[in-house]
């Protein structure tokens, strides 16, 4: 959808992407003055400054203790943070779960590993359904939890939260998560799971600097994990990209200093974002679901088309591009009817898109 933004002259509120001036200038600087003095390889796993910061950031954060010489591992991205844990982890056969609309990384991911997808449809209601996810434990090796959740911003509750620690532990899951929109999030009482119960000792916590700090072509990552199961994934990780890109690496040291004050002014400056584009959207005659984390807002739309018909016509039409709902299921329906937008672009350019979608309505 990106490239049929470029042929069609579309605003791109498909991929999620922040405009060019979001990421701080202190760690574009920091980043400028690296590619002259370290740009050659870090240890595989990780610049030992960047893990120290990682180590000593996230104790605050989580308040779990991680050993950053042992149980932090920098990767390029969390894209391959997730992928290196799940071929580490899972065995051929093995049934990984998450819940759907999901970030499609992970389906791929698991069929690569030999194991099989098993998805829970919380489509409905964005509630955690104890039932189907206690059913499918029974034969399942890991959960992958995404929280704040691609595509519908979904963040589970504490409450939830301590129902799948109960699972998890009856049923003797490893459990992956990803938090990359981890500050990106609309209300007080966000929760990581590795902060409740003893979820921390079972888990992978992939997360980093992307979309924190809107500098997503960095490929910066971080995997936090107990000492056995790091030791496993930096198996992969260290034969697949040897390690990310040192000058980020060092920028990523400067980032991770900044004052607690830029993770509110983060968080407060995409909620209005969110404002604008749902209250848009339902101006425009769409029917968005307002997230609660992340930048993305999954809307229904009153035609008969499917979503791919419907998000082509609007690329061409209205100018605007999005995501087909169906890319977020393992099996896509062929009767979906949402599409998802992004709210990382500019205030003016999500209000331009608003605009485009008003005066070019079909529906």
């Amino acid at each position: 959808m990106t490239r049929e933004a470029h042929r069609h002259d579309a605003i791109n509120l498909s991929q999620g992407i922040p405009d060019v001036d979001e990421a701080p200038q202190a760690i574009k600087d920091a980043a400028k003055s690296a590619i002259d003095a370290e740009s050659q390889y870090t240890i595989t796993w990780g610049l030992p400054d960047l893990r120290d910061a990682v180590a000593d950031r996230y104790s605050d954060w989580k308040g779990v203790d991680y050993d950053p010489e042992t149980e932090v591992t920098v990767t390029t991205g969390t894209s391959e943070a997730l992928v290196s844990t799940l071929l580490a982890l899972a065995e051929p056969g093995d049934e990984v779960v998450f819940f759907e609309p999901v970030y499609e990384s992970y389906i791929p991911a698991t069929r690569f590993a030999g194991a099989e997808p098993v998805p829970i449809d919380i489509t409905d209601s964005l509630e955690l359904d104890v039932d189907a996810l206690e059913a499918a434990a029974e034969t399942a090796s890991i959960l992958v939890l995404n929280t704040p959740m691609n595509p519908t911003g979904k963040v589970f509750t504490r409450e939830e939260l301590q129902q799948i620690e109960e699972i998890v532990f009856e049923h003797d899951l490893l459990v992956v998560t990803d938090e990359i929109y981890e500050h990106i999030v609309y209300d007080d009482d966000y929760v990581s799971p590795v902060s409740v119960g003893d979820l921390a000792d079972r888990t992978v916590v992939c997360t980093g600097m992307s979309k924190t700090f809107s500098v997503t072509g960095w490929r910066v990552g971080f995997c936090l994990a107990p000492e056995y199961l790091s030791r496993e994934l930096r198996k992969v990780h260290d034969y697949t990209t040897i390690c990310a890109p040192t000058p980020f690496q060092r920028a990523g040291v400067e980032a991770l200093s900044l004052p607690e004050s830029y993770y509110q002014e983060l968080s407060d400056s995409y909620e209005r974002r969110r404002d604008v584009l749902c209250e848009g959207l339902a101006d425009a005659g769409l029917d968005p679901v307002v997230p609660d984390g992340a930048y993305y807002v999954m809307a229904r739309y009153p035609t008969d088309e499917t979503d791919v018909e419907f998000s082509y016509r609007l690329v061409r039409e209205a100018g605007v591009a999005v995501v087909p709902g169906g890319s977020f299921y393992t099996d896509p329906d062929p009767e979906a009817d949402w599409v998802r937008f992004t709210f990382s672009r500019d205030e003016s350019t999500i209000r331009e898109a608003v605009d485009r979608l008003t005066e070019h309505r079909w529906w």
